[in-house]
């Protein structure tokens, strides 16, 4: 292989990468990767066949939060290129390309944990900063981070050969890679403690308890509790003091899903509109960068921030307006990318009414988002990665085991034609119906009880997630007299089950409430994770 191909191939690592803003979605997968290693390699025959193989192989691996079990993208480019250039089997690209693809995933955390640092310095250190043009810089900055990350990755592999890379990923020892994992596993809880101390409020911190117990002894999924609490937040909106508005809301919401126009570019005209298709469209189009400078932190945070400049930029004239808009959706935030527009239509209607309505309670814009993106993440996850992603791959495969291109191309076609059918309508949809619903609230002087009832929403929400996304546990087990075992995550199981991950978040929303600095929390949970996985206290 030549240096020329090994910088090809770097090159094609990153260009897979770039599914994260260019709204090519799954060109990271082996399918893609493969073929385009296969071509420059000479062999695109093999090369379609390898990644059909790796594609069936890996085909149950997605990412929940920051759960990424392996780096498709680094494992499909290495183990193919290693593969055709040394004339190896599929098979034997499998074999290679999985453990490779677990050690440079560990690798990526820790990259990640960087990201956060540049993220730190140049948006939350000084919120008061904050402009729609700092925005940009540090998304491309941690984007091109990510990209350089990735290229050297697989260039410098290359040049040492698959032996050498083999021979590293199997001589790491494993509680070393346990130790990262956990490390980077509690970093998780730093966002949902910032998303904790954002929304909760004395008459919904009840809620988020009530998720969190629903999620931890009855084992019932996200979806079910953001469905319950839906359930609590119409028990409080119809039946408390003011059921008069609330009765001749009822009517008004119910009929904004059956009166939604279906042509997307038709605005509603119940008020005036500031925002239009232009600003709507490049939403839209700005939404693929949603998870490009992905953080742990704030997960997806950077990317809606931009996502939502158009709106920001189009409603706020002076820039102490525009950095309030910016600091309200830097908070954290996590969903299906696929369905995030609907939220952001929402998001972009309720700043709209903010910008023309005094004493517009903006809480209520991060309830909102908090309440709808549990739910929409499992719905989204379960139809994309579950249903659409599988038909692709299905297709795809089928042609892609005899070598025929079409393969990866049909595998593309089968998933973004939708995706980017759908992501466009909801923008739009997402828009028309906050609109129609803030007309209403506007109206009947409901505006706190709406906030309420999305407070109740999201903290039910954030108390699954909680359950659901921070992982830590205890392995510690001691050996009483008489032969009795005692197993220390069994007895605090009875207590209260995932206790430590409920503690490590509410520690964490502590520090925060006492001023604590974003970049000590994240190497204090990075060093805590790693020291004390090693001494065998949390796992």
């Amino acid at each position: 292989m030549t240096i020329f191909q090994e910088v090809l191939l770097g090159l094609i690592a990153v260009f897979g990468w770039c599914e994260y803003v260019d709204g090519i979605n799954k060109s990271t997968r082996p399918i893609v990767m493969c073929t385009l290693v296969g071509l420059v390699l000479g062999d695109l025959s093999q090369g379609v066949i390898i990644g059909g193989t790796l594609e069936l192989a890996t085909m149950g691996m997605m990412g929940i939060g920051i759960s990424i079990p392996i780096n498709i993208t680094i494992a499909g480019v290495l183990g193919a290129g290693f593969a055709i250039a040394g004339g190896l089997s599929a098979e034997a690209a499998v074999a290679l390309a999985i453990p490779v693809g677990i050690v440079f995933r560990l690798l990526e955390h820790l990259a990640t944990t960087g990201y956060d640092l540049v993220a730190a310095k140049m948006l939350f250190d000084h919120p008061e900063r904050n402009t729609p043009q700092r925005v940009t810089k540090a998304f491309w900055l941690i984007f091109g981070l990510s990209c350089l990350f990735m290229f050297l990755t697989v260039f410098l592999s290359l040049l040492v050969g698959a032996e050498t890379v083999a021979a590293v990923a199997n001589a790491i020892p494993e509680n070393i890679m346990n130790a990262i994992g956990t490390g980077t596993n509690l970093l998780a809880a730093l966002g949902f403690a910032m998303l904790f101390n954002l929304t909760r409020t004395p008459k919904t911190m009840a809620f988020f308890f009530i998720g969190f117990a629903l999620a931890s002894y009855l084992g019932m999924p996200t979806m079910a509790i953001a469905i319950l609490g839906a359930a609590a937040a119409a028990i409080a909106f119809f039946f408390g003091d003011d059921r008069a508005a609330a009765g001749a809301a009822e009517d008004d919401i119910l009929d904004d899903f059956d009166d939604l126009d279906d042509e997307p570019a038709a605005l509603p005209a119940a008020r005036e509109h500031l925002l239009g298709k232009k600003e709507l469209s490049a939403i839209f189009f700005k939404s693929f960068g949603l998870e490009g400078p992905f953080i742990y932190s704030r997960l997806q945070a950077i990317g809606w921030c931009r996502s939502m400049l158009p709106a920001i930029e189009k409603l706020y004239d002076t820039d102490e307006e525009r950095c309030a808009a910016v600091n309200r959706h830097l908070e954290f935030f996590n969903s299906n990318p696929e369905f995030s527009t609907f939220i952001m239509g929402i998001s972009a209607s309720m700043e709209e009414q903010n910008a023309v309505e005094q004493g517009f309670d903006t809480a209520s814009i991060n309830n909102v988002k908090a309440g709808l993106m549990g739910p929409l993440a499992g719905i989204g996850d379960s139809f994309w990665w579950g249903i659409v992603k599988t038909v692709a791959s299905g297709i795809g495969c089928q042609f892609a085991m005899q070598g025929n291109v079409l393969g990866p191309i049909l595998f593309l076609l089968v998933f973004n034609i939708p995706h980017w059918a759908i992501r466009y309508i909801l923008t739009f949809r997402g828009y028309e119906l906050g609109h129609r619903v803030l007309d209403m609230m506007a109206e009947s002087d409901i505006i706190e009880k709406i906030s309420l009832c999305a407070g109740i929403l999201g903290m039910m929400v954030i108390g699954a997630m909680t359950c659901d996304m921070i992982s830590v546990s205890t392995p510690l087990v001691f050996n009483m007299a008489n032969g009795v075992t005692l197993e220390v995550q069994a007895v605090l199981d009875e207590i209260l089950p995932n206790l430590l991950p409920l503690l490590t978040m509410l520690g964490v929303a502590e520090l925060l409430k006492r001023k604590v600095k974003v970049i000590p929390l994240i190497f204090g949970l990075l060093a805590f994770g790693i020291v004390f996985n090693l001494l065998g206290i949390i796992a």
